[in-house]
């Protein structure tokens, strides 16, 4: 055992002699660079998690960089008050020493809860639809956004497209319709 333990601290020091100064160099200053990544890379993700927890689609709309206790945010927020409720939740994470706040203005931001909020209503919709026409065969579709669904496609009679219409409208959650559902000719 200890033998091996020999040969192995041998076969390294020999393989570290091996390498020229330029190298054994930039070995040292990537093994002293490690703990700072690390140190940088647990702020910036307690920074995320401190964001997320205010309002968890920031998750994907803010991106958190930190370097040696400075901390940058980017990408899009959806007002100048969510700024800075952001830009105060980060200074108040522990080893935050600085911050730069290269974030957006963006009113028309929508993140995963709307998105998600969307696509269950056009699923809703479309149960719906599906249950009080009998089929879904017709080959119409629903989306939505921000309680506006669209129906398109097309049905074979102007009497399923009618109901098909009036039953969407009548699903909790939906504010109006778009029809572009066509009659087959």
């Amino acid at each position: 055992m200890i033998s091996g333990i020999r040969i192995a601290l041998i076969a390294s020091v020999l393989a570290l002699a091996a390498c020229t100064s330029g190298q054994q160099k930039q070995a040292q200053d990537a093994a002293s660079a490690a703990p700072q990544q690390a140190s940088d890379a647990v702020l910036a993700a307690s920074v995320k998690t401190k964001l997320a927890a205010i309002d968890v689609d920031s998750a994907t709309s803010v991106h958190v960089d930190a370097s040696h206790g400075n901390v940058t945010l980017s990408g899009d927020v959806r007002n100048p008050a969510q700024r800075g409720v952001f830009e105060n939740a980060a200074r108040s994470v522990n080893g935050v020493t600085g911050l730069t706040d290269n974030t957006k203005i963006n009113p028309k931001l929508r993140g995963a809860r709307e998105s998600l909020g969307d696509a269950a209503l056009a699923t809703k919709v479309m149960g719906a639809v599906a249950t009080q026409t009998g089929v879904n065969a017709f080959g119409v579709k629903a989306a939505s956004r921000d309680g506006t669904v669209t129906l398109y496609g097309e049905v074979p009679t102007q009497a399923i497209k009618t109901t098909m219409l009036e039953t969407a409208r009548k699903v909790n959650g939906v504010t109006s319709i778009i029809d572009k559902i066509s009659i087959k000719s």
